[in-house]
């Protein structure tokens, strides 16, 4: 999908995607790439983590030891 569908499908604003992407937290890093439901369950969590208090830079060191726990 793109990062237009992503953001309808997800209702996290496009500019902020963006933002969570070049930050890392995403599986996919590139915001011009065709992103997959697995970038809609990353994106899920990430906004989860945000509005639970959790700050990008927080982020960019828990979410590799997320990826790392689900690719086990």
């Amino acid at each position: 999908m793109t990062l237009e569908q992503l953001a309808a499908q997800s209702g996290v604003a496009a500019d902020k995607i963006v933002t969570y992407t070049q930050a890392g937290l995403l599986p996919c890093k590139d915001t011009h790439a065709v992103f997959s439901e697995d970038d809609q369950y990353w994106l899920d969590m990430v906004n989860c983590f945000l509005e639970n208090g959790s700050s990008v830079e927080d982020l960019k060191d828990l979410m590799p030891l997320c990826e790392q726990c689900a690719a086990n």
